[in-house]
């Protein structure tokens, strides 16, 4: 669905004209990009006149984003997400008058977040599908805190004035880098790449979101996201995450996984980048954690003494089980997006994952209907086991919920293709009867309708 905007600056209205007629006098000279993080002042913060300027184009940038962006609809998810943004936030952060951290989850299968300068936190669905832990995912979200918390946009602002380029400049540079890439992947016949590239790129860039594209895609420079980054490691360790999960990270998006790796690469960064953000985190793990015993699983150990001392587990501080139960649904729609754009490797991946653990969830069975019926068109020799496969995933599919209605459309021609007629004919009837206005409706009933002619529909 189309997303809704979270709403996280607290006093927003009356401030703009005092903005407007303070910025004037602000950008006629360089501007300090030394400023202390929110939760210095805590109580007594307020934003200087062209924060509160940012802050308002923010907040409308964001109306426009959010009336184009597809919004993930799982208040169950937001609210475990919520609680994670809250356990990391700050004292100082949490005092402050002014704003504070509204989370919300986009339908893109890009491993991608971001932050808004007044507190809306981003998360794509695919990126949320890669977590392996909670640690993990309070890595992601700590990040972009920091840049909040630090006033990383506004900084960058100034910084980008004083070099008198401008946002627009910025912002346009790092299309001309997206449009090259997404050229290079039609080129290459990388279709499933190049549509993905373009999702997020296109929108913002056709919608003119400057400051979105800086945070989604370009980033703020190296300098603020290693701040960013060292700002996460201590949100880590205050709120009792297990900090050696923010290098894990760092490794699922250099490493990837499949199809999409150049991709993630892309949007996170190149491949020497990440590995100095795995060094920067090793390190400073290295300085603040006992060093481990390469003989011994940590993470194993680590979940052993919490239990024994009744205390949380730090990878999982609300519950592994809490966290798969809100993970896995999110695992099994981006395995959708992934079959869209033609990644099978990886959707292919994240079925078996979710397979295992939901075997009584049609969706899944459907999918992996949908796997097998894509594998079969690239797997010439192994088309009639694939296909009798997505045949036998349909029927588990119906089974669990009768009334799927487009399982019984694709069960229909899947039938239809390979002569078995009378389940074609039944599988039909129950797709007119279940889906009367659906779009493809006329041309199932033409199959339908000529089977009948030709007297194959009955026993």
């Amino acid at each position: 669905m189309l997303a809704q905007r979270p709403i996280s600056v607290r006093h927003l209205p009356g401030r703009r004209g005092t903005a407007v007629a303070c910025l004037a006098l602000l950008l006629s000279g360089c501007l300090s990009t030394r400023l202390p993080p929110i939760s210095t002042a805590g109580a007594a913060f307020r934003p200087l006149p062209d924060e509160v300027q940012l802050w308002d184009d923010a907040v409308a940038e964001e109306d426009q984003l959010l009336a184009e962006a597809y919004y993930y609809d799982d208040p169950l998810l937001e609210d475990y997400l919520q609680q994670i943004v809250d356990r990391l936030t700050t004292p100082g952060m949490r005092a402050n008058p002014e704003i504070g951290y509204q989370v919300a989850v986009l339908e893109e299968p890009t491993l991608n977040a971001f932050a808004y300068p007044h507190g809306s936190l981003y998360v794509h669905t695919g990126l949320l599908a890669r977590m392996q832990n909670e640690a993990q995912l309070a890595m992601v979200l700590a990040h972009e805190m920091s840049h909040v918390e630090r006033r990383h946009m506004v900084r960058y602002q100034r910084s980008v004035h004083n070099r008198q380029v401008g946002l627009t400049a910025a912002a346009i540079a790092a299309w001309v880098i997206i449009a090259h890439e997404q050229g290079e992947a039609w080129e290459d016949g990388k279709w499933g790449k190049a549509a993905s590239i373009g999702v997020l790129g296109n929108l913002l860039v056709s919608l003119g979101l400057e400051l979105a594209f800086i945070a989604s895609v370009n980033g703020y420079g190296r300098n603020l996201e290693k701040e960013a980054d060292y700002g996460a490691f201590e949100k880590l360790e205050r709120a009792g995450y297990e900090p050696r999960q923010a290098a894990a990270v760092f490794e699922l998006l250099q490493h990837g996984s499949g199809q999409s790796g150049d991709l993630e690469v892309f949007f996170f960064g190149s491949h020497p980048q990440l590995s100095q953000r795995i060094e920067n985190a090793e390190q400073w793990n290295a300085e603040r954690l006992p060093q481990a015993d390469p003989n011994v699983d940590w993470a194993e150990e680590t979940a052993a003494e919490s239990s024994a001392a009744s205390k949380p587990n730090p990878l999982f501080p609300l519950g592994e089980d809490l966290f798969w139960q809100r993970i896995l649904p999110v695992i099994r729609d981006d395995a959708r997006l992934n079959l869209d754009y033609g990644r099978l490797t990886l959707a292919a991946e994240q079925l078996a994952k979710v397979m295992d653990a939901m075997p009584l969830d049609p969706e899944v069975h459907y999918l992996f209907a949908r796997l097998r019926r894509a594998q079969a068109e690239v797997t010439p020799e192994a088309q009639d086991r694939l296909l009798d496969e997505a045949k036998l995933a349909l029927r588990e599919a119906i089974r669990l919920q009768p009334d799927y209605a487009e399982a019984h459309r694709d069960l229909g021609l899947l039938a239809y293709d390979s002569d078995d007629y009378l389940t074609a004919c039944i599988a039909f009837y129950h797709y007119a009867t279940l889906a009367p206005g659906a779009e493809d409706g006329a041309e199932i009933d033409r199959y339908f309708q000529d089977l009948k002619a030709d007297g194959l529909c009955r026993p």
